[in-house]
This record gives C-alpha cells, sequence and structure tokens, in this order.
C-alpha cells in the first residue's frame, strides 16, 4: 500500500473514530437530559388542577376540533373526574397561544394561559378575564359570546377560540359523547 493511500486510511479512521464518539456523547447527553413532554404535561395538569388523583392521557396528539379555529394539543382526564386540556388557538398578534383549561363537573374551574408569543397577557389576568369562563353550564356555554379584554383583543380572541374549543370538544365527546370519561 502506497504512503499516500494509507495517510489516506488513517484519515478515514481517525474521522470515523471521532464521528463515533461525538455520536456516543451526544447520545449520553440526551439520555440525561430528555424530558417527555407527555409527562410533563401530565405532571403540570396534576400540580395546576389542584386534582387529587392520577391523570390519564387521552389526547395525544393535536386534535382539530370541527367548527373552531382552535384545537385540542392534549387531554387528560384524573381519576377523581377532573378533566384537563391544553387548547391551542391562533392570536393575530403573536402567533399561536395555548391555554390550560380545567373542568370539573362539567363547568370550567381554572383557566391558566400557556405558551404564547402575545405581549398583552398580563392585561388579561388583570382584567380577571377567565374567571368569566368559570362555573358556566358546559351544555349551554358559548365562550365567544365573553367580551374581551381592550387593548388585549387578539390575545382575548385567542383565549375565547382555545376555550370555544375545549367546550365543543368536552361536550362531543365527553358529556354524555363517546369518550365519556
Amino acid at each position: 500500500m502506497s504512503a499516500k493511500v494509507r495517510s489516506v486510511v488513517q484519515s478515514i479512521a481517525v474521522l470515523a473514530c471521532i464521528a463515533l464518539v461525538c455520536g456516543l456523547l451526544l447520545g449520553a447527553v440526551n439520555h440525561f437530559t430528555y424530558v417527555d413532554p407527555l409527562q410533563t404535561t401530565l405532571d403540570g395538569f396534576k400540580s395546576d388542577s389542584g386534582a387529587e388523583g392520577e391523570f390519564t392521557m387521552v389526547v395525544e396528539d393535536e386534535t382539530a376540533v370541527e367548527g373552531t379555529s382552535g384545537s385540542i394539543v392534549y387531554y387528560a382526564v384524573s381519576t377523581d373526574g377532573v378533566h384537563a386540556f391544553l387548547a391551542s388557538a391562533i392570536s393575530q398578534y403573536g402567533g399561536e397561544f395555548q391555554v390550560y383549561v380545567y373542568i370539573r363537573d362539567a363547568k370550567i374551574y381554572k383557566i391558566a394561559a400557556g405558551e404564547n408569543g402575545d405581549t398583552f397577557v398580563d392585561r388579561l389576568e388583570a382584567a380577571n378575564f377567565y374567571a368569566e369562563f368559570y362555573d358556566k353550564d358546559l351544555a349551554d356555554f358559548d365562550p365567544l359570546s365573553v367580551s374581551g379584554v381592550s387593548g388585549a383583543t387578539y390575545s382575548s380572541n385567542a383565549v375565547k377560540n382555545a376555550v370555544n374549543a375545549v367546550v365543543l370538544y368536552y361536550n362531543r365527546n365527553v358529556a354524555g359523547g363517546e369518550n365519556n370519561g
């Protein structure tokens, strides 16, 4: 074998070893730092909802809700009857707006903003906007009829659209529906 060929083979072998070591290191870092988004969501549902029971995931893939501009990202139900949703809608201002919605006894009892790009979320909280959705009978409730917050119109509309997706999904699939949980 000529010196030139031997040099090329050695260079290839060194690069292969470097690639192998780098791949193993990246795999190890991923193994120790990986965060399962489903488990994180279930843990968040449990801590945020005040539910005593354990949650079981029902919807694990984003599901568009027919008749709305919102979707269900995740939906889980606890053994003590709490229904927890992560819903999403598009805000004209900041893109996707995610909302956590908690239902017990066919009534919303808690809403919290999730990931979003809007800068006016604090106005919704200051105006106690989420409380407008609480303790309504979901069978007759139209979230789109809730008044928006002045100065946070796009954020208000995104929340209303996301909650509307939750209410329609709940009424169609949970409250007497096919996935009665």
